[in-house]
């Protein structure tokens, strides 16, 4: 697989983690003022993970290297996700 190949499915799979994670976020931040708690979460997770799938399988096709590049960019993603949104001064807290 060529280089500009791998790196713009990296670049898919860091946009592609960072809408599945950051919607993640939203839908927990809405879930306790939710009618349909179950609804919300399991309507998201679905369309979350179709979305992301879908982007990853249209562009690498049968390729182990693209998916793994893109694989490394979801993985950028919810490392700086979390990094922003998660629990701050987690080391070194009595």
């Amino acid at each position: 697989m060529s280089g500009p190949q791998l790196l713009l499915s990296f670049l898919v799979g860091i946009l592609g983690g960072g809408l599945y994670f950051g919607g993640l976020w939203y839908t927990v931040r809405h879930l306790p003022a939710a009618r349909r708690p179950a609804l919300l979460l399991i309507g998201s997770y679905l369309l979350r993970l179709i979305l992301l799938l879908v982007a990853i399988i249209l562009l690498a096709g049968n390729h182990w290297s693209t998916m793994l590049s893109a694989l490394a960019g979801i993985i950028l993603a919810r490392t700086l996700l979390i990094r922003r949104w998660g629990p701050k001064n987690v080391i070194g807290d009595a």
